[in-house]
Order: C-alpha cells, then structure tokens, then sequence
C-alpha cells in the first residue's frame, strides 16, 4: 500500500510540474537573416510570417511566445538533443523526430542555389553536384536539412568546396564580394536577401535540390501529445483563416 501511495504521489508531481512548464512562455529559438519567414525588422523585434502565425496559433490556446536569438549549428545541437521549445520552418528528419514533436506541414520549402548571372550565366541550368564536382565553391548553412540527395551528393562526396557561413545575409555577402560562386537556401529567403544587399544580377537555379513540407517543431520536454492535438487543431483554423 506505501508504495502504491507512493507511485501515485510521484505521478501528480509530474503531472503538476509539467503543468506549470506548460503555463510559461514558450521560447522561440531563432536566426535572426531568414526573411520572409523570420527576421528583425526596423522596430528591432522579430518578424516574419511563419513568427506571426506562430504566435497567432498558441495566442489561440492562451500562449505567449518569447523569442531567443541561436547561431545556426548551435540551433541544430541545441535541438538535437530536446533544449529548444520550439522552432519553425522544420524539414522531417527521423533524427530530429526522437527529442521533438511535429506539428502538421504549415507551407511547402523548395530550396535551390542562387549565384550571379554576370559572372557564371550558364549555371541555371547545372546541379550544384555539378558545381561542385567543377570545384566551385558554394556557401550552405551545414547544419541544415537539404535531403539525402544533397546529403551524399554534396556534403559527403564534396565537402572541401562547401563553404559554412552563419546567417543567410552572411552568405550572401560572400556571394557579392566573389568569394563564393553559389549560395544554398529556400528561394524566397535567397531572393529577399538579394535585393536587400543590391545584388542586381542575382538569379536562381532551375534545378530545384529539395522540396518539402515544413513544421513547427517543439520539444518533447515541454510538451506533449495531448498538446500537439489541441496546436494542430488550431493551427487548421488559422491557416483557413488565412486563405480568405
């Protein structure tokens, strides 16, 4: 009987704890150069669309979202292992799946590369495998998820020409002064940061590298599955809301 008493003590502890952790802010991990999606803007504050459905979407269950600035591959460790509350913009790995939980897609991810017409006008039409296997150089977030056709094609097979730099903007940079031939990432982030750095010239890549659902991505120390019922639910109604 005392150890029955003391299991059930045990379970409304547990119970009550992961209560209170649910009644606390969520905490929003982010980099801060991923524009449309999720950026600073002039106010200072984060910004962006899939921040402001996020925010929308647990304002729906009585949340409010914090948001708290990771380098990338500190992000990708960080989440690795279950640290981060939440994230946005979430390709499915099986890895990441293990420490986190998925919400269901929110909006498709195409990734391409993008590079400058003036200097290198045939490569709309090549594979960044083929880029690499010519020796140029590239610039890709390597912590990121581009597919496994990315994965053994690229980062396994020509690692020496795949430049890692933080930050779209960063990048970006590279790719305007030259040192850089090519730049990795979503087409829409690619493009906005093209025109904010001026790069009049910029095109993307016909070839598209990877296509995919992507997710708000929370961790399983914070939540749980009956929680990820109830965003789900709500983030269906938001989405409907959106498209009237």
């Amino acid at each position: 009987m005392r150890d029955l008493f003391i299991f059930i003590l045990a379970v409304c502890l547990y119970a009550a704890s992961f209560k209170a952790r649910s009644e606390e802010p969520f905490e929003l991990a982010v980099t801060v150069d991923w524009k449309p999606y999720l950026y600073i803007n002039q106010q200072g504050e984060p910004d962006g669309e899939d921040l402001r459905l996020l925010r929308r979407t647990l304002k729906r269950l009585g949340y409010e979202l914090n948001a708290q600035r990771l380098p990338e591959q500190r992000l990708a460790l960080e989440l690795k292992q279950g640290e981060v509350d939440v994230i946005l913009g979430a390709a499915y790995t099986k890895a990441r799946e293990a420490q986190n939980f998925y919400s269901m897609p929110y909006r498709k991810e195409t990734i391409v590369f993008g590079f400058r017409f003036s200097r290198n006008p045939y490569f709309s039409d090549v594979s960044v495998s083929s880029l690499l296997q010519q020796n140029y150089l590239v610039a890709v977030n390597k912590s990121g998820w581009f597919g496994e056709d990315f994965q053994r094609k690229a980062l396994d097979a020509h690692e020496r020409y795949l430049i890692h730099a933080e930050g779209t903007m960063r990048r970006m940079q590279l790719l305007k002064m030259g040192r850089v031939d090519a730049v990795v990432g979503d087409q829409k982030v690619l493009e906005a940061a093209a025109q904010q750095l001026g790069i009049e010239d910029f095109m993307l890549s016909k070839q598209v590298i990877h296509e995919t659902p992507v997710h708000f991505l929370f961790s399983r120390n914070r939540v749980d599955k009956a929680f990820m019922q109830r965003f789900n639910q709500a983030l269906v109604a938001e989405l409907t809301r959106q498209s009237f």
